[in-house]
């Protein structure tokens, strides 16, 4: 099932000649567009009951007439694709902040042992750490006689 719909984007690519621009040239540049939206807002297999399906699909639309714009050089397109290239981009971005199963991170400052009681005790291993003259061992900042009182 593809998003876009042929008649629209060709009147978005400034309504080209058939001749010129075939309905294969159009289902290519709908196929990519297709892939591209799904990509764009990172969710494959859309379906018209979906909230923001029309959105998808108006993106779809714009990927395609960037496509056809650009690759056919059509008449009064002073941008070429660039614009309905843009517009979809900002669509898919709508779309990805409107999600309502947006993926939320949320995060503490690191803390290391003693501050994080579950935490491991971090040192470096043998030999990376920096020698000093008097023979003492400094490991992530701290001496040896900090280490073992």
């Amino acid at each position: 099932m593809t998003y876009a719909d042929i008649g629209r984007v060709r009147k978005l690519a400034g309504n080209p000649n058939v001749n010129d621009v075939s309905d294969a040239d159009i289902i290519a540049a709908i196929a990519y567009s297709d892939n591209r939206v799904e990509a764009e807002t990172a969710h494959s297999g859309w379906v018209a009951g979906d909230e923001d399906y029309a959105m998808l699909v108006q993106a779809s639309e714009f990927f395609a007439s960037s496509i056809i714009r650009d690759r056919f050089k059509v008449a009064n397109t002073d941008m070429g694709g660039i614009a309905h290239f843009q517009a979809a981009i900002e669509i898919c971005e709508m779309i990805n902040k409107s999600a309502p199963a947006a993926i939320i991170l949320a995060h503490s400052e690191f803390a290391t042992f003693p501050a994080n009681p579950d935490g491991k005790m971090w040192r470096s291993l043998p030999g990376t750490g920096s020698a000093l003259g008097d023979g003492s061992l400094i490991i992530s900042g701290q001496s040896d006689e900090d280490l073992n009182p």
